[in-house]
């Protein structure tokens, strides 16, 4: 005759104290990654690099990797103009190579068009042959150190290893029309809570620092809005291009005048079918086959229990994965009210397992209450618990 299994309580609380000690190990790595990331960040590793970059752009005017717009211009700001001088600003995406959401920052290149109007620039077509002037390059450089221009500068880019490559156009009646070609790594936060039904705004901001809102004004016209855009073959590994918008503000000065500032915003949406493979497979299998003992098989306690301890420290074992894997994540995101449903899940199991699912406790109950309430609550509990599991996502997902 086969020997009752009996509960070894020595065992379960070794289990459970194993599930503690790992659970803290997990939780000191995911800090210390934290604060791995934290120090090397671009904010803050970049505030040197950004200074000798400054340095070098004041010592190598002519270098073709240099925001000519960023340098100092001694000429005149145009006195026959009306104020707030008009600049049009166009900003087309080329590429994104990456999108780091440890850093929050991004790969990209695209092209910025500025457009103004300078009247001593005209000139007289029949004169010069042309009516427009070129430069390129090194030439564009030079000639704008000789004439007015907005001193306009991306506020979010980060300098270090920054390539900008100007082109100049200057029309006949004065228009100047400036094209650069900035590959670089921008910083831009990025939203994060609903990983990975995530949407992310890319930010390119833009202002003068030099001129305030009564001089100068970022604008965009019908002709800069049909200049800007995403280029058609644009692809990025593992989100989708949703299309780029513009936002107008305006920021304080130290000195009390107000800047106008031109946002540009390129949204990207994530590509989530891999990544919920990744979540849900483990997940579900670590709480599958003690729910099956608990709810659909006829076992005593004890192999019960044995299944709901290796439960519990297969899901603390994955929760410590992710928070490796993902140490960006924050205890607002999906992901972490996914397991954190889980361990309640589990404690809600290993209650029921020891008290309405006990067959000596049920026994000291009335026993047609007893079976009444065991028949509700197997499907209740699992079908409940799968049914928060995809309203959940789904509200996330949709973002209702």
């Amino acid at each position: 005759m086969r020997r009752p299994w009996k509960i070894s309580a020595p065992r379960i609380l070794i289990a459970f104290l194993l599930c503690f000690v790992i659970y803290i190990m997990g939780a000191g790595l995911r800090t210390a990654t934290t604060a791995i990331f934290a120090q090397t960040n671009p904010e803050t590793a970049g505030n040197t690099a950004g200074a000798s970059v400054s340095k070098a752009i004041v010592k190598k005017s002519t270098a073709p990797d240099v925001n000519p717009l960023a340098m100092s211009n001694l000429v005149p700001f145009p006195s026959n103009v009306a104020l707030p001088m008009r600049v049009g600003v166009a900003l087309f995406v080329n590429s994104i190579n990456k999108i780091n959401e440890a850093t929050n920052t991004f790969e990209s290149q695209f092209d910025i068009r500025y457009v103004w109007n300078d009247p001593r620039l005209a000139f007289d077509t029949s004169e010069m042959g042309t009516n427009r002037l070129e430069f390129g390059q090194e030439a564009a450089v030079a000639k704008l150190a000789t004439i007015w221009n907005p001193q306009i500068k991306i506020t979010n880019i980060i300098e270090k290893d920054a390539q900008i490559s100007p082109g100049l156009f200057i029309h006949y009646n004065g228009e100047v029309e400036l094209i650069q070609r900035v590959k670089a790594t921008f910083e831009s936060k990025l939203a994060l809570d609903a990983f990975p039904f995530d949407t992310q705004s890319l930010l390119v901001a833009m202002l003068s620092s030099k001129y305030n809102t009564n001089q100068i004004a970022l604008s965009q016209d019908q002709e800069d809005l049909n200049a800007s855009g995403l280029d058609l073959d644009l692809k990025v590994n593992g989100w989708n291009p949703q299309g780029i918008s513009f936002k107008m503000s305006q920021t304080r000065a130290w000195n009390g005048a107000f800047l106008r500032q031109i946002e540009a915003h390129v949204a990207m949406k994530r590509i989530p079918n891999a990544i919920l493979g990744s979540i849900f497979t483990p997940f579900l299998l670590t709480l599958i086959v003690p729910t099956i003992f608990t709810f659909f098989a006829n076992v005593d306690l004890a192999p019960r229990l044995v299944a709901w301890s290796g439960s519990i420290l297969a899901l603390v074992a994955l929760t410590f994965t992710f928070s490796v894997r993902y140490p960006w994540l924050g205890s607002n995101s999906l992901v972490s009210q996914v397991f954190t449903a889980g361990h309640a899940y589990q404690l809600i199991s290993v209650l029921l397992s020891i008290t309405l699912f006990n067959p000596d406790v049920a026994r000291r109950m009335d026993r047609f209450i007893v079976a009444e309430l065991v028949s509700y609550l197997r499907w209740l509990v699992p079908v409940g618990f799968l049914g928060v599991l995809i309203t959940k996502s789904l509200l996330t997902a949709f973002d209702w």
